[in-house]
């Protein structure tokens, strides 16, 4: 049996580690809807000034975005119940959608603002949904530790 003296260094152990959860399950949103209106901005810039002779390697500098939200979404250490995913899933939906955007873009749309400007917000559609989802978690009683 524990005795007093037990029980309350278990408990402050206990404080201590869902202190230091707590502290490494902090939610950036504003920064992941930033990474997303990047992404719009970067593609949309990219496709409205591209040229017909341009390097097809000038789109990879367009993914640094979404890598970084690969990154963000595989590093949360605390997440709700099926939220890893839902991240995967919209990432890879993500992905899909910036290699439709572009590849088709650059080779029949080159420089058209009506194929673009919606290819852009497409692209930028994971982000806002990743930080929906990290504002819905971050409201919901129990998501955190």
């Amino acid at each position: 049996m524990m005795d007093k003296k037990e029980a309350r260094e278990a408990l402050a152990s206990a404080d201590a580690l869902a202190s230091r959860m707590r502290g490494g399950n902090r939610r950036p949103g504003p920064v992941v809807f930033l990474l997303g209106l990047a992404m719009m901005v970067m593609t949309a810039v990219y496709g409205l000034l591209i040229e017909p002779s341009t390097q097809y390697a000038v789109p990879v500098v367009l993914l640094i975005p979404f890598f970084a939200l690969v990154i963000y979404t595989a590093t949360r250490p605390v997440l709700p119940r099926h939220y890893r995913t839902l991240y995967a899933l919209t990432t890879t939906a993500g992905a899909a959608v910036y290699t439709l955007v572009v590849t088709l873009g650059t080779v029949f749309f080159s420089g058209e603002p009506l194929w673009w400007v919606p290819g852009a917000v497409l692209c930028g559609m994971p982000f806002f949904v990743i930080g929906v989802l990290e504002r819905k978690a971050a409201r919901t009683p129990g998501a955190r530790p």
